[in-house]
């Protein structure tokens, strides 16, 4: 189901939709089922491809996993430090990802996944 039948269904359903409730239902239903029987053959980054969430008791900080759209590189003229600037796609979010170059793990690169916790600053915008 994709995201936007799936936001369509929610809001139905919270306006006493039961049918609508009853097609979430039997989705969650079908999707548990799919992932438990993956989770026993694969490993869990190819079962999971994005997430977004909370991190500890902090209100800013998210650990998240996304796809990498962009990856350009700049230098901080204050500390002379190479930093990275990605643009990560998480649970259909857009966001801009700074990081130290001496920080990172790996050869960021579009395609690839970024995974790392974040202090999560700025607006929203709504489209």
């Amino acid at each position: 189901m994709n995201n936007q039948k799936r936001i369509s269904l929610v809001e139905q359903a919270r306006e006493g939709n039961e049918e609508a409730l009853e097609s979430l239902t039997m989705d969650e239903i079908d999707l548990y089922q799919k992932i438990s029987r993956r989770v026993t053959r694969e490993d869990i980054f190819s079962v999971v491809t994005t997430f977004f969430m909370p991190y500890g008791i902090e209100n800013d900080k998210y650990e998240i996993l996304g796809d990498i759209l962009d990856v350009r590189y700049v230098v901080n003229h204050l500390t002379m430090e190479e930093l990275c600037l990605m643009t990560v796609e998480s649970n259909d979010v857009i966001l801009e990802v700074c990081i130290n170059k001496k920080d990172l793990f790996g050869e960021p690169t579009v395609g690839r996944r970024f995974k790392g916790i974040i202090w999560l600053q700025g607006t929203v915008l709504f489209d």
